[in-house]
Protein backbone atom coordinates (compact mmCIF):
# COMPACT_ATOMS: atom_id res chain seq x y z
CA UNK A 1 0.00 0.00 0.00
CA UNK A 2 1.64 3.24 -1.12
CA UNK A 3 0.32 6.34 0.78
CA UNK A 4 -0.14 9.51 -1.55
CA UNK A 5 -0.05 12.58 0.70
CA UNK A 6 -1.08 16.72 -0.10
CA UNK A 7 -0.33 19.30 2.91
CA UNK A 8 -2.11 22.49 2.68
CA UNK A 9 -1.84 25.54 4.84
CA UNK A 10 -4.43 24.10 7.21
CA UNK A 11 -5.76 20.56 5.58
CA UNK A 12 -3.69 17.69 5.23
CA UNK A 13 -5.56 15.26 2.21
CA UNK A 14 -4.18 11.56 0.97
CA UNK A 15 -5.39 8.39 -0.69
CA UNK A 16 -4.38 5.19 -0.77
CA UNK A 17 -2.38 3.15 -4.16
CA UNK A 18 -3.31 -0.48 -4.27
CA UNK A 19 -2.71 -2.25 -7.18
CA UNK A 20 -2.41 0.68 -9.13
CA UNK A 21 -6.08 1.75 -7.78
CA UNK A 22 -6.62 4.73 -5.95
CA UNK A 23 -9.19 5.39 -2.58
CA UNK A 24 -11.17 8.12 -2.59
CA UNK A 25 -9.82 11.38 -0.79
CA UNK A 26 -9.95 12.03 2.25
CA UNK A 27 -8.84 14.98 4.48
CA UNK A 28 -8.48 16.68 8.16
CA UNK A 29 -7.15 19.35 9.96
CA UNK A 30 -3.00 19.16 9.90
CA UNK A 31 -3.01 19.69 13.73
CA UNK A 32 -5.04 16.22 14.16
CA UNK A 33 -1.87 14.58 11.85
CA UNK A 34 0.20 12.88 14.54
CA UNK A 35 2.01 9.43 15.32
CA UNK A 36 -1.34 8.09 16.57
CA UNK A 37 -3.35 8.98 13.59
CA UNK A 38 -0.11 7.77 11.25
CA UNK A 39 -0.08 3.87 13.02
CA UNK A 40 -3.42 4.12 12.82
CA UNK A 41 -4.35 4.46 9.59
CA UNK A 42 -1.41 3.23 7.54
CA UNK A 43 0.59 0.94 9.63
CA UNK A 44 0.69 -1.61 6.83
CA UNK A 45 2.05 0.97 4.37
CA UNK A 46 5.23 0.41 1.95
CA UNK A 47 6.11 3.74 0.87
CA UNK A 48 4.75 7.97 1.82
CA UNK A 49 5.12 10.52 -1.42
CA UNK A 50 4.37 13.35 0.39
CA UNK A 51 4.07 16.66 -1.05
CA UNK A 52 3.58 20.12 1.43
CA UNK A 53 2.95 24.10 0.94
CA UNK A 54 3.15 24.02 4.29
CA UNK A 55 5.88 24.41 6.59
CA UNK A 56 8.33 21.48 7.33
CA UNK A 57 6.92 20.61 10.89
CA UNK A 58 4.31 18.46 9.64
CA UNK A 59 6.33 16.50 6.76
CA UNK A 60 9.32 16.12 9.32
CA UNK A 61 7.34 14.13 11.82
CA UNK A 62 5.54 11.69 9.09
CA UNK A 63 9.50 11.38 7.95
CA UNK A 64 10.56 10.65 11.40
CA UNK A 65 7.30 7.88 11.83
CA UNK A 66 8.23 6.50 8.38
CA UNK A 67 11.76 5.79 9.95
CA UNK A 68 10.80 4.40 12.93
CA UNK A 69 8.28 1.72 11.01
CA UNK A 70 10.64 1.32 8.32
CA UNK A 71 8.66 2.52 5.33
CA UNK A 72 10.18 4.30 2.15
CA UNK A 73 9.46 8.08 2.72
CA UNK A 74 9.38 10.18 -0.36
CA UNK A 75 9.03 14.12 -0.39
CA UNK A 76 7.91 15.69 -3.72
CA UNK A 77 8.96 19.13 -5.10
CA UNK A 78 8.74 21.07 -7.93
CA UNK A 79 11.58 20.12 -10.79
CA UNK A 80 12.27 21.52 -13.97
CA UNK A 81 11.03 18.37 -15.90
CA UNK A 82 8.71 15.62 -15.05
CA UNK A 83 7.63 12.96 -18.08
CA UNK A 84 6.66 15.03 -20.63
CA UNK A 85 5.86 18.57 -18.71
CA UNK A 86 8.38 21.32 -18.44
CA UNK A 87 7.99 23.77 -15.96
CA UNK A 88 7.92 27.77 -17.03
CA UNK A 89 9.34 28.69 -13.77
CA UNK A 90 13.06 30.04 -14.37
CA UNK A 91 13.47 29.09 -10.85
CA UNK A 92 11.29 25.79 -10.42
CA UNK A 93 11.44 25.53 -6.36
CA UNK A 94 9.64 28.66 -6.80
CA UNK A 95 6.52 27.03 -7.92
CA UNK A 96 3.95 25.56 -5.69
CA UNK A 97 4.35 21.84 -5.44
CA UNK A 98 0.67 21.77 -5.75
CA UNK A 99 1.03 23.31 -9.10
CA UNK A 100 3.33 21.29 -10.37
CA UNK A 101 1.54 18.12 -9.45
CA UNK A 102 -1.77 19.83 -11.15
CA UNK A 103 0.31 20.16 -14.16
CA UNK A 104 1.88 16.97 -14.22
CA UNK A 105 -1.65 15.08 -13.28
CA UNK A 106 -3.63 17.03 -16.14
CA UNK A 107 -0.64 15.64 -19.03
CA UNK A 108 -1.37 12.15 -17.42
CA UNK A 109 -5.02 12.51 -17.97
CA UNK A 110 -5.06 14.58 -21.50
CA UNK A 111 -1.96 13.67 -23.32
CA UNK A 112 -1.45 15.78 -26.16
CA UNK A 113 -3.64 18.63 -25.16
CA UNK A 114 -3.51 22.50 -24.30
CA UNK A 115 -5.09 22.85 -20.92
CA UNK A 116 -6.08 25.59 -18.91
CA UNK A 117 -5.95 23.95 -14.81
CA UNK A 118 -8.10 26.07 -12.33
CA UNK A 119 -7.12 25.41 -8.75
CA UNK A 120 -9.66 27.35 -6.87
CA UNK A 121 -8.99 27.31 -2.88
CA UNK A 122 -7.53 29.79 -0.69
CA UNK A 123 -5.59 31.23 -3.54
CA UNK A 124 -6.95 30.79 -7.59
CA UNK A 125 -4.23 29.50 -9.38
CA UNK A 126 -4.22 29.34 -13.16
CA UNK A 127 -1.87 27.65 -14.83
CA UNK A 128 -1.61 27.27 -18.99
CA UNK A 129 0.12 23.77 -20.10
CA UNK A 130 0.25 23.41 -24.24
CA UNK A 131 -0.09 20.11 -25.79
CA UNK A 132 3.91 19.71 -26.04
CA UNK A 133 4.04 19.53 -22.34
CA UNK A 134 5.46 22.86 -21.62
CA UNK A 135 4.22 25.08 -19.22
CA UNK A 136 3.35 28.57 -20.28
CA UNK A 137 3.02 30.18 -16.77
CA UNK A 138 0.37 31.37 -15.15
CA UNK A 139 -1.74 33.62 -12.35
CA UNK A 140 -2.41 33.46 -9.02
CA UNK A 141 -5.37 35.58 -7.12
CA UNK A 142 -7.08 35.75 -4.14
CA UNK A 143 -9.25 32.81 -3.43
CA UNK A 144 -13.48 34.14 -3.77
CA UNK A 145 -12.97 33.95 0.35
CA UNK A 146 -9.88 36.30 0.52
CA UNK A 147 -11.75 38.42 -2.13
CA UNK A 148 -14.71 39.10 -0.07
CA UNK A 149 -12.65 39.79 3.32
CA UNK A 150 -9.95 41.90 1.51
CA UNK A 151 -13.29 43.85 0.65
CA UNK A 152 -14.59 44.17 4.12
CA UNK A 153 -11.25 44.74 6.15
CA UNK A 154 -11.23 47.97 4.86
CA UNK A 155 -14.43 49.49 4.91
CA UNK A 156 -16.11 49.45 8.49
CA UNK A 157 -19.97 50.50 6.60
CA UNK A 158 -20.28 47.07 4.75
CA UNK A 159 -21.94 44.24 5.86
CA UNK A 160 -22.24 41.13 4.27
CA UNK A 161 -23.90 37.54 5.11
CA UNK A 162 -21.60 35.03 5.61
CA UNK A 163 -23.18 32.85 2.99
CA UNK A 164 -24.73 34.01 -0.52
CA UNK A 165 -25.51 32.40 -3.46
CA UNK A 166 -22.84 31.82 -6.35
CA UNK A 167 -23.88 34.14 -8.64
CA UNK A 168 -22.61 36.76 -11.56
CA UNK A 169 -25.70 38.83 -11.26
CA UNK A 170 -25.70 42.63 -10.36
CA UNK A 171 -26.38 42.53 -6.75
CA UNK A 172 -29.37 44.52 -5.04
CA UNK A 173 -28.14 44.64 -1.78
CA UNK A 174 -24.34 45.07 -0.36
CA UNK A 175 -24.20 41.82 0.57
CA UNK A 176 -24.47 40.25 -2.62
CA UNK A 177 -22.37 43.56 -4.67
CA UNK A 178 -19.71 41.91 -2.40
CA UNK A 179 -20.23 38.07 -3.00
CA UNK A 180 -21.07 38.34 -6.62
CA UNK A 181 -18.12 40.75 -7.59
CA UNK A 182 -16.14 37.83 -6.18
CA UNK A 183 -17.36 35.15 -8.33
CA UNK A 184 -17.30 38.09 -11.11
CA UNK A 185 -13.89 38.94 -10.66
CA UNK A 186 -12.62 35.12 -10.50
CA UNK A 187 -14.63 33.67 -13.97
CA UNK A 188 -13.08 37.09 -15.91
CA UNK A 189 -10.23 35.98 -15.26
CA UNK A 190 -10.66 32.69 -16.67
CA UNK A 191 -12.06 34.03 -19.49
CA UNK A 192 -8.77 36.44 -19.88
CA UNK A 193 -6.53 33.15 -19.48
CA UNK A 194 -8.41 31.90 -22.56
CA UNK A 195 -8.18 35.11 -24.20
CA UNK A 196 -4.35 34.99 -23.50
CA UNK A 197 -3.79 31.46 -25.06
CA UNK A 198 -5.06 32.33 -28.55
CA UNK A 199 -2.64 35.74 -28.50
CA UNK A 200 -0.33 32.92 -27.56
CA UNK A 201 -1.22 31.14 -30.47
CA UNK A 202 -2.99 27.92 -27.99
CA UNK A 203 -6.20 27.08 -28.60
CA UNK A 204 -7.48 25.47 -25.52
CA UNK A 205 -8.71 22.07 -25.37
CA UNK A 206 -9.37 21.79 -22.11
CA UNK A 207 -10.73 23.79 -18.85
CA UNK A 208 -9.55 21.45 -15.22
CA UNK A 209 -11.03 22.68 -12.30
CA UNK A 210 -9.52 21.52 -9.14
CA UNK A 211 -10.01 23.05 -5.31
CA UNK A 212 -12.63 23.67 -3.07
CA UNK A 213 -14.61 26.14 -4.79
CA UNK A 214 -14.26 24.35 -8.15
CA UNK A 215 -17.92 23.10 -8.22
CA UNK A 216 -19.54 26.69 -8.23
CA UNK A 217 -17.09 28.20 -10.22
CA UNK A 218 -16.99 25.73 -12.87
CA UNK A 219 -20.87 26.42 -12.73
CA UNK A 220 -20.60 29.90 -13.96
CA UNK A 221 -17.72 29.79 -16.74
CA UNK A 222 -19.38 29.32 -20.00
CA UNK A 223 -16.37 27.77 -21.40
CA UNK A 224 -16.95 23.64 -21.40
CA UNK A 225 -14.92 22.28 -18.58
CA UNK A 226 -14.15 19.42 -15.90
CA UNK A 227 -13.84 19.09 -12.45
CA UNK A 228 -10.88 16.82 -11.84
CA UNK A 229 -11.27 16.72 -7.72
CA UNK A 230 -8.28 14.37 -7.50
CA UNK A 231 -5.74 16.06 -9.38
CA UNK A 232 -2.41 17.25 -6.93
CA UNK A 233 -3.03 13.12 -6.43
CA UNK A 234 -3.01 11.94 -9.95
CA UNK A 235 0.23 13.83 -10.68
CA UNK A 236 1.68 12.35 -7.07
CA UNK A 237 1.06 8.81 -9.28
CA UNK A 238 3.76 9.67 -11.38
CA UNK A 239 6.39 9.55 -8.80
CA UNK A 240 5.51 6.15 -7.40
Amino acid sequence: MIVLIDIGNTRTKYCLVNEGKNSSQQALLNDHVNNEFLSDKFSHATKFLVASVSHNKLTDEIFAWCQLNKITYQRVVSEIKKNNVVTGYQEPSQLGVDRWLALVGAAALFPNKNILIIDAGTATTIDLLAADGQHQGGWILAGITTLINSVLADTVQVKVKTEERASLAFGTNTSENVHNAAWVATVAAVDSAISQAQQQGIIVDEVVFTGGNSGLLSSLVSHQNTIIEQLVFNGLQAYI
